[in-house]
């Protein structure tokens, strides 16, 4: 923890609590959505592919710790340091000077967050390749998910991801390539997503299956957007305001909205995989002829009425990962 320590501390009262509430606050919500959503998951997926159930689970396990970690930090912030919730990244209260000395469980957010998100872009790259076939878009995404994850645990472990409070030091390098990176990981997931959905419900027959696809391509735009959104937030904050932990809002809960994505988009199912139930009548006229010479309703009394009653079921199931329509 050399690094740590060896960051400028010239700065008095330079980490507002702010930030940290927030992020205590949406950090302990979000988990509590996604204890819901996996409940709601494992209820009603229970067939689900091994790997698909492996897949929650770990997210589950992990952002479990995440919280635990973030809750330990709340902790002692709260009642051990006279309330000061950003003692967790630097020992100094009010005007004294802030020595950076992060705890452990803050430094170990680093890479149990890089994790996760590379488990989501993991997640919707494969569904990227079951759309197209192809694999070099989702290979590419994973290279630089991987680089974002490597970054995010280099800055965690080496500079416990507290900012350098002297703005005459230059940026450490892993904040801008963990943020870009992770930013552009979303926006090509989401981009390239939207228009593969586009491009299937163009070239598809069905009106049912349009319909379909089209909830497919609205749930990838707004899951999309959220992670997007969130990640080119904490980009600005952490360069904009980079002698601050602004940043740290965002940090705490950017695990958490990814892992929500993978739980929204798996039971989006619910509402995807539904019966459609039909009921068709039909009168057939056998050897009819009509009252009127000039046409019109067949007369009764001249023609064999055949009344044929069907029920016509469609079963349509969206396979995430797939992406495929079975009729």
């Amino acid at each position: 923890m050399a690094s740590i320590h060896a960051l400028s501390s010239s700065v008095s009262d330079t980490f507002d609590e702010g930030p940290f509430v927030i992020g205590y606050t949406c950090c302990f919500t979000l988990m509590g959505i996604l204890l819901v959503q996996c409940a709601i998951y494992f209820n009603r997926f229970p067939n689900d592919r091994t790997w698909t159930k492996v897949l929650v689970s770990v997210i589950l396990l992990l952002e479990t710790i995440i919280t635990v970690f973030v809750f330990h930090g709340f902790w002692i912030g709260a009642t051990q340091h006279g309330s000061n919730l950003s003692w967790v990244v630097a020992v100094g209260i009010g005007g004294q000077q802030l020595v950076p000395d992060p705890l452990w469980s803050f430094i170990a957010l680093a890479p149990l967050t890089g994790l996760v998100s590379s488990l989501t872009h993991g997640f919707f790259c494969w569904r990227i390749w079951a759309v197209r076939k192809s694999v070099i878009v989702p290979v590419l995404v994973m290279m630089l998910s991987l680089v974002q994850f490597s970054m995010v645990t280099f800055g965690g472990v080496v500079y416990g991801l507290v900012p350098d409070t002297n703005v005459d030091h230059p940026m450490p390098f892993y904040v801008p390539v963990w943020l870009v990176g992770s930013l552009v990981c979303d926006l090509v997931i989401t981009v390239y997503m939207t228009i593969s959905l586009v491009d299937c419900s163009e070239k598809s027959g069905f009106r049912h299956t349009k319909s379909l696809l089209t909830k497919l391509i609205k749930l990838t735009i707004e899951t999309g957007l959220v992670t997007t959104t969130a990640a080119l937030i904490e980009l600005v904050l952490a360069i904009a305001f980079r002698v601050t932990m602004y940043h740290v809002a965002l940090f705490y809960i950017i695990s958490k909205l990814y892992a929500n994505c993978v739980l929204a988009t798996l039971n989006s199912r619910i509402s995807l995989n539904r019966t459609v139930d039909r009921h068709k009548t039909a009168a057939v006229y056998n050897n009819w002829h009509s009252s009127d010479r000039s046409g019109g309703t067949p007369s009764r009394n001249s023609a064999d009425v055949i009344q044929i009653h069907t029920k016509v079921e469609t079963s349509i199931r969206m396979d995430p990962y797939h992406a495929s329509l079975e009729v």
